[in-house]
């Protein structure tokens, strides 16, 4: 119990130093593929790295720490016994601790499962309208467009008006880019790290980026750049 606390403290200080480092070196760059990569490897590397350190020592730490155990109570029968005794009181809270973090991770996990049946069930009953990828699909809900890998799911309202096509041309971005993965895996990972605000903020600047991916490529395939910003916000050219 004591080694899994240890390695959710090394996972937490890492994705700390890494989201510092984005937000004071790289967070206001236009280099929006290079922050993508660097904001998957804040998830994933501080996982990593300790597991690393871990297999390679593991063994030999745990040696020696049990010749330890065996001198302290040849030494001093009287010592081992109180040793023992504190022992046995810190494990049952590090017991205590380690089952209430992976209680909140399992809900976690769960509502994440939730979520992905949720939208799998908005796709299945709306209506298949172009079978070319991405695929298209029109809902009868009126929940604002978004794409989950392979499909654009499009209010029928939005389809029949002029924004359509800048609709499209934008969560098709987010489809060729593969954005769903990323935010699968920030929500899985931020289950196993929950009690880390630095984790939400990484996925906040994934969505963030993702959405500037996505601008920049719906812009250069439009024919306006400013057109494209008004029908992006729904807000009259006069304004």
């Amino acid at each position: 119990m004591d080694n899994i606390l240890s390695y959710l403290l090394k996972v937490s200080t890492g994705t700390v130093v890494f989201y510092l480092c984005y937000f004071l070196f790289f967070r206001t760059d236009t280099f929006y593929r290079r922050n993508r990569i660097y904001l998957l490897m804040s998830l994933t590397l501080p996982f990593i790295i300790p597991l690393v350190k871990i297999f390679s020592f593991s063994a030999g730490i745990a040696g020696i720490e049990q010749v330890k155990k065996v001198n302290d109570i040849i030494i001093s029968g009287a010592m081992a016994e109180t040793a023992i005794t504190e022992k046995i009181a810190s494990a049952n809270l590090n017991n205590l601790i380690v089952w209430l973090y992976f209680s909140i991770a399992v809900i976690l996990l769960i509502r994440v499962i939730i979520s992905l049946t949720k939208t799998y069930s908005i796709i299945r009953k709306g209506t298949l309208h172009d079978t070319v990828f991405p695929k298209v699909i029109l809902s009868e809900m009126e929940y604002p467009p978004f794409s989950f890998f392979p499909f654009v799911v499009i209010p029928r309202s939005k389809f029949e008006s002029s924004d359509y096509q800048e609709i499209l041309n934008h969560e098709n971005a987010h489809i060729n880019q593969g954005h769903t993965f990323d935010l699968i895996l920030s929500e899985v990972l931020i289950a196993f790290l929950w009690f880390n605000p630095f984790m939400w903020l990484i996925k906040r600047s994934i969505v963030l980026n993702h959405e500037y991916l996505a601008d920049n490529f719906s812009i250069k395939n439009s024919c306006s750049k400013k057109e494209y910003q008004y029908k992006l916000l729904n807000i009259p050219k006069g304004m």
